[in-house]
Parts: structure tokens; sequence; C-alpha cells
């Protein structure tokens, strides 16, 4: 079915009728087929999405009266942690696969008296439900943050959603949007859409600090970036080989970085698969310093977290973190793609690590004020 797909992409203008009608065919098909051959999975996983919705329903009722509520995805790791980060009041809550789910939830939404929900990001299901909650009850404020940009409408699975959002909007059953990118924000109040700003924070006193050990080496970590290409992943490895006596701390590593860590004969540290937010924070403790290089992003939680370990980051030069600070000269990267570029940048936050947290240090005090009033502005609105 994708060889016929891609056929007829190639023949047929995307805008023109006969293409949308195709398109909407081949949906309902490959969803049909899916559905055949998957059903002890879909089984499963809709008997897990309702234990969640009974588990979010049973936790609302702690916040009965609340001024607000927030949902979020905690498989999201990204936007789990910019949730809590920000918000008290917070609710995990999967996709919701089954309508009387989201009624369920609807009804306990409004049961609790609980004044505006608030989504982080949207999942499978939630449309529906916060149509649901609108009908239980319209006096109660709907709104969205949106963590993506506008790169990421390449993907049809975030343009539809964009779309339906937007659309939720103009027909007032969504109130407000919170976007977590300055320029993000920006765009949307211009062109009419109710908005607010929102920057990401992490609070990991928690986290149990452990002491380094001195290997004789420069280790170096590269983290959740995986196959994704704006994450940059071959360039950060390239960089990390021309710093002396490096190692490369790479986790989740997939195949192809793996065999391309071969070739360069660059020694690494490793583990195939994604871990356990706290178990990362202690694994890089005992690095000199983590580099973040991506294409775009809005406000990525990692470079907040190593430096909250103790561990300077280097970050690509696309979010609202350090900017117009002496700490951002030492830590933005201004050429994301330049493998010799990011090695000189590498030493030299080396060379000044002590200088480097210092500074961090006192800026962490007035961001964590500046994202109080700005939740709080939200969360009022």
């Amino acid at each position: 079915m994708q060889k016929l797909k891609n056929l007829i992409k190639r023949f047929i203008k995307k805008d023109s009728f006969f293409y949308k009608v195709i398109r909407k065919i081949y949906h309902i098909l490959s969803t049909l087929k899916y559905k055949i051959v998957n059903w002890k999975k879909i089984k499963q996983e809709d008997k897990h999405y309702s234990e969640q919705v009974d588990k979010a329903v049973e936790i609302l009722q702690k916040y009965k009266g609340k001024e607000y509520v927030v949902f979020y995805n905690p498989t999201w790791l990204g936007v789990a942690a910019s949730t809590k980060g920000l918000f008290k009041n917070y609710v995990p809550l999967e996709h919701i696969h089954n309508k009387k789910d989201g009624e369920k939830l609807a009804k306990a939404i409004a049961n609790n008296n609980i004044k505006s929900v608030i989504f982080s990001q949207i999942c499978d299901g939630w449309i529906n439900t916060l149509e649901q909650i609108k009908k239980l009850n319209e006096n109660i404020k709907i709104k969205v943050i949106w963590h993506g940009n506008c790169y990421e409408f390449f993907s049809d699975y975030t343009w539809n959603l964009n779309k339906e959002v937007m659309d939720l909007y103009k027909e007032k059953k969504i109130d407000c949007f919170a976007f977590v990118r300055s320029t993000m924000y920006e765009f949307y109040k211009k062109v009419g859409f109710k908005s607010f700003y929102l920057q990401n924070n992490v609070h990991l006193q928690d986290i149990e600090k452990i002491e380094k050990e001195n290997t004789g080496k420069r280790k170096i970590g590269i983290y959740n970036a995986d196959t994704r290409e704006l994450k940059n992943i071959y360039t950060a490895l390239s960089s990390i080989k021309l710093v002396p006596n490096s190692i490369a701390d790479v986790v989740p590593i997939n195949e192809g970085a793996k065999r391309f860590t071969e070739i360069l004969n660059l020694e690494t540290t490793s583990i195939s698969d994604y871990i356990p937010n706290e178990e990362l924070m202690k694994r890089i403790q005992q690095n000199e310093v983590n580099i973040y290089p991506t294409f775009t992003e809005n406000a990525p939680m990692f470079p907040l977290e190593s430096f909250e370990m103790g561990v300077p980051c280097l970050l690509g030069n696309n979010n609202d973190y350090f900017v117009g600070t002496k700490l951002g000269e030492y830590v933005i990267l201004t050429r994301e793609d330049d493998p010799i570029d990011i090695k000189k940048r590498i030493i030299n936050c080396i060379e000044h690590k002590e200088e480097i947290m210092n500074l961090y240090q006192d800026w962490k005090k007035e961001f964590d004020n500046k994202c109080e009033k700005l939740v709080e502005e939200f969360v009022k609105a």
C-alpha cells in the first residue's frame, strides 16, 4: 500500500480533489488493515488507556474546587517534565480511545467544579474530551499549551492536531493558548489568537548527587537524540571525536550512530534504549559537559536538567534560554552543523566550567521568579 501511495504522489497534485479522495480511501483501508492484523494488541491498549482514565478521574477528586488542572501525557517525556516543572495541579493522562472514557473524564471535571482545564499538548481523543467538557459546562475555560513549532507541521500528525485546535478556538471551544517559545507566542498573538508565554523550568532537588569518578577521560554526553533528524546526533558525535582524550556517552544509541562511532574509532559508553529520567540524571553527573546541538527546538528540558545536575550543556541557537547573557556567550551554539566549531566550544566550556556554573546559579534565581509569574498570568486568564 505504501508503494501505491508513493506512486499516486508522483502523478497527482496534492491540492486536487481527486488526491484528497484517494488519500481518504487509503487512510480508511490502512486503518482497517491495521485493526484486523493487530486486534489483540488494540484490545490490550484500549484496556490500558481506559485504566489510565480511571486513575485520572480518581486524581481529579483531590483538586475539587480548584482554579485549574493540567493534563499531560506521562509517556511524552519532554512534555511531562515541562508540565511538572511549571504547574502544581497536574494529572497524568494518556490517549483516550473510547468515547465513553472521554465522557467519564468530562463529567468528573464538571462534578468537581474545576474552573479551568489546561491540556499540555494534545493527544488522541483529547479533542473529543474537551468538546464534552464545554457541552457539560460552557463556563469551564479550556486552555491548550502548544509545545511544538512551525517546523513540526511537516508531520501530518502534528499538522492535523494544530488545524483542529485552531478551528476549535475559532468555535470558542478553546479559550486561549500558551506557547513555550517567545517567537511562537508573538506570532500567534499578532495573527489574532489569545496567547500567553510560558518558559519551561525544572526543579531536581530530590535527585541524588553522585561523586564524579576520575577516569582520566573527558566524558561528554549526547542524550535523547536517537534517529530524529532535528536532534543532529552525527554532528555531535563528530565534534566529540575532535576533542582530545574524550569519550562519548550516548543514550539511546541507534544502529546508525553505533556504526558511525566505529567508523570514527570514537570510544563510547552507551545504552540502546531510553532510560527513566531519574536514572539519566544520575548518569550525566559523570560528564565534563553535555551537548544538545539541535537544529530546531522550542524549549528543550535537557539543557536545564544538565545544569541542575552540575554539568554545563551546549545547546542550539533556537530557544529562549540564556539569550543576551554572559552565560549564553559560553553555551549557545551559533553553528550547529559545524563539528569543528562545536569542538572549540566544548573545550572552552570545560576550561571555564566553574565560571559557567556560577553564572547559571545567578541566572536560575531570576528565571524561577519569571516562570512563576508567567504561569500565574496564564492560570488567571
